[in-house]
């Protein structure tokens, strides 16, 4: 039993004399989409244009935060941040009139921004560090950016969703590495997996569904990080 004790106390002590906080911020870009903006599984009315003219591409934004890695052991660590991010997903469709012999090309940035809470078990190795974990994402506005160009005519509209329209709660599986330069810059490239639908189903006034929910998002996140 005394040895019992004597091994657990040691332990202890070891795991305690390797804990220590690392404290960092960091900058970078993102490169996000939203699945199923075109398509037959889209909740928008594309109409025949899903199907022969409508793409969505990736939209650029910025993210930024802090955060703090609690080493558990010498090559272990959980880290938490809290980050700003800018996602979203750019649309275009154009529709042509062979009759008329007119076109029309619309182009959507859907922006969404987000407070995002990643928890990271993140594994040390020389100066390469991996890491996975969950990630709770909040949304804190969701606009749209319409620009429709008709021959020599152009119109923009811009428009706020409303709350109802989203899910303003996100939850997505971060996977990612670090490389360190020096003791206290590195650079960091991860991929955030969506898991949930930004947007909910629609019903009907009988409570019958019209649309399911769609939309999961996906992001990719490369910048620097400054250890304290």
């Amino acid at each position: 039993m005394k040895k019992l004790i004597v091994t657990l106390v040691a332990a202890i002590l070891a795991t305690g004399a390797f804990a220590q906080i690392n404290f960092g911020v960091k900058v970078g870009g993102n490169l996000s989409t939203i699945s199923n903006m075109v398509g037959e599984d889209s909740g928008l009315d594309w109409g025949d244009l899903a199907k022969t003219d409508a793409s969505q591409a990736m939209k650029l934004g910025l993210n930024a935060g802090v955060y703090a890695e609690y080493m558990v052991m010498p090559l272990l660590g959980v880290q938490v941040e809290a980050n700003f991010s800018m996602q979203g997903v750019n649309t275009e469709a154009t529709a042509s009139s062979g009759l008329l012999g007119v076109s029309a090309t619309t182009n959507t940035a859907y922006s969404v921004n987000y407070v995002t809470v990643p928890i990271l078990a993140k594994v040390h190795f020389m100066n390469i560090r991996a890491y996975a974990g969950p990630q709770f994402g909040f949304a804190t506005g969701f606009n749209t950016t319409t620009k429709t160009v008709t021959g020599d005519n152009t119109n923009t509209q811009e428009d706020t969703l409303e709350a109802g329209d989203y899910s303003s709660f996100d939850l997505s599986l971060v996977v990612g590495a670090q490389y360190k330069l020096t003791n206290n810059i590195g650079v960091d490239a991860r991929y955030n997996i969506g898991m949930t639908n930004l947007f909910p189903e629609v019903k009907n006034d009988k409570g019958e569904v019209l649309t399911e929910a769609w939309g999961k998002q996906g992001v990719l996140q490369v910048g620097v990080f400054y250890e304290f």
